[in-house]
């Protein structure tokens, strides 16, 4: 009497399990890794419509000139950013993922700090309503998206259709905590 080796397909149907039926793709597994913990997720949409329904009131109260130029800087900040997703993403300048988390937000930083000063294009106010607006709707995209790490990276990387793996100064860390746990707990 011969046996049958032990293959899937010798094996009766209740023993079978997905992992022996299914393929393995790699890419959709670390697709999986890459996207935002649900915690995480939550807390950037939270953040995220907390500051819009901050800055909403402003457009209504500020002259029209201040709100046409808030948008516009919006604009070209979705430009700038999509030129750093260019950038890091074809690694054509070698930034770590915090060294450019830094310079991506320093880039925020510094146009809010602009917009309070009496420059002609960011100042006046331009600068920080433009700033806020900008932060507030990439947070809600990198939430709804599941979008990981640096949050005013999360337009570009819905435009492109790729994530930019650049860390995130506040939910990085967090997002890691939460892998943790639910890595321990089994959740």
């Amino acid at each position: 009497m011969t046996q049958n080796p032990v293959v899937p397909e010798n094996l009766p149907k209740k023993s079978r399990t997905k992992a022996t039926t299914g393929s393995l793709d790699s890419e959709a597994l670390a697709q999986r890794r890459r996207k935002a913990p649900l915690v995480g997720r939550v807390l950037r949409i939270l953040l995220g419509l907390v500051l819009t329904a901050y800055v909403t009131p402003v457009y209504f109260q500020v002259p029209l000139r201040v709100a046409a130029g808030a948008w516009l800087l919006v604009l070209g900040l979705v430009g700038i950013y999509s030129l750093i997703n260019i950038v890091v993403s074809r690694r054509i300048v070698a930034f770590g993922p915090y060294l450019g988390a830094i310079v991506a937000n320093g880039l925020l930083v510094g146009l809010y700090v602009a917009g309070g000063s009496g420059l002609p294009i960011l100042g006046h106010g331009n600068g920080q309503l433009a700033a806020v607006t900008f932060f507030g709707v990439s947070l809600i995209v990198a939430g709804v998206h599941a979008a990981p790490g640096c949050e005013v990276m999360a337009i570009p990387g819905l435009l492109f259709r790729q994530h930019t793996e650049l860390a995130c100064l506040i939910f990085s860390p967090l997002d890691r905590l939460e892998r943790k746990w639910r890595g321990k707990s089994g959740v």
